[in-house]
């Protein structure tokens, strides 16, 4: 009788079993849904460690409750420097916490910009496709 491989999980702590099927489902339908993930993870009996979820919960309600405080102009008031601390932006002085804000919103700019651009370019595609095949179709009526 052959043993079972353990399979070790990746960085992700995705099992390689559990990450195939996800990546096997999506490359078969080109999307997946959150609800779908989770059930193949459920599935796979990936799991955390409940402290550390409800520390997870917790901290995510807190950052909700600060970047919905906002100027009268609608400007974030509070932000977060690299190592989880938040800092009221006009009280700050010091140059270093006010450029490491500064460099990772711009990192997220402009991540954010290549994936807009990376979208962009499939929407150019599908309505020039689109006007071929309606050019096709009227030509062919003829």
């Amino acid at each position: 009788m052959q043993k079972a491989k353990k399979t070790m999980p990746s960085r992700t702590g995705i099992s390689p079993d559990a990450q195939a099927e996800i990546l096997q489902k999506l490359s078969a339908e080109t999307k997946i849904t959150s609800c779908e993930i989770a059930e193949i993870l459920k599935k796979h009996d990936v799991c955390g460690d409940m402290d550390a979820l409800q520390d997870a919960y917790r901290k995510r309600l807190g950052q909700r409750l600060l970047s919905g405080i906002r100027d009268e102009n609608g400007k974030r008031e509070i932000l977060s420097t690299s190592g989880g601390e938040y800092v009221i932006v006009d009280c700050c002085n010091d140059p270093q916490k006010l450029k490491a804000i500064q460099r990772r919103i711009q990192a997220q700019m402009n991540g954010l910009d290549v994936s807009a651009g990376k979208v962009h370019g499939r929407v150019h595609f599908l309505e020039r496709f689109a006007g071929w095949v309606r050019k096709e179709r009227s030509d062919g009526a003829a």
